[in-house]
């Protein structure tokens, strides 16, 4: 599974629970949905960790992390 897609679901299992929450119905599911969500936010963070869809150059000798995507010279700053 790739990052977006966890996070998306993620995302909609949050916003069924705030509308479960919001109704007050259904207390029982309210109540297993709130000791499930740790397990989902958890592979989450997992799945966004270890998602490879994209490729990241590797850092060089005496370089340190910094954006991938911008040359240094076109931030302006330094």
């Amino acid at each position: 599974m790739n990052a977006k897609a966890a996070v998306s679901m993620l995302t909609i299992y949050l916003v069924a629970y705030v509308i479960v929450f919001a109704t007050g119905y259904y207390v029982t599911l309210l109540a297993y949905m709130f000791l499930v969500s740790p397990v989902f936010l958890i592979a989450t963070v997992y799945f966004v960790l270890t998602d490879t869809t994209h490729a990241y150059p590797e850092l060089g000798e005496g370089e340190e992390w910094g954006y991938g995507d911008k040359d240094k010279s076109e931030l302006g700053v330094f």
